[in-house]
């Protein structure tokens, strides 16, 4: 019985540990987006949220969603993708499904609460949205 305890509760700690997700900085973020080859970056908030204002060059994808934009996904799966939404529970929902496909994957670091707060640069105007 204790062996099976400790069996399960290793597996669960084995899930867990493969589908975090790496952290990006904030700052590491503005700088990599000026590099020749920045990351590709999602917001996995919904389409309302991202047209109240998102981050530069993001594109949206909710986290609810994936199948509807899995072509979409299919071409940036060569890219890195930093993905956030409000507070990280939704990002982290998207991150582990992508995580499964072997996408190569960043977290905003605050995610967009965050970004707010120190008041970094937001666009309102929705130039990168996908099809919905």
């Amino acid at each position: 019985m204790i062996r099976i305890s400790i069996f399960a509760l290793l597996s669960v700690f084995c899930i867990v540990a493969q589908a975090a997700t790496d952290i990006i900085s904030q700052q590491a973020l503005l700088r990599n987006q000026m590099s020749a080859r920045p990351h590709m970056i999602v917001d996995v908030r919904s389409a309302t949220e991202f047209e109240a204002g998102h981050l530069k060059g993001a594109i949206n994808i909710p986290f609810d969603q994936i199948s509807q934009h899995q072509s979409l996904l299919d071409t940036l799966k060569p890219e890195t993708l930093v993905v956030y939404c409000r507070s990280g529970r939704r990002a982290a929902i998207f991150e582990q499904a992508l995580a499964e496909q072997g996408f190569s994957l960043l977290h905003l670091s605050g995610d967009f609460r965050d970004w707010q707060a120190a008041q970094l640069p937001v666009i309102t105007s929705n130039p990168a949205k996908t099809e919905q």
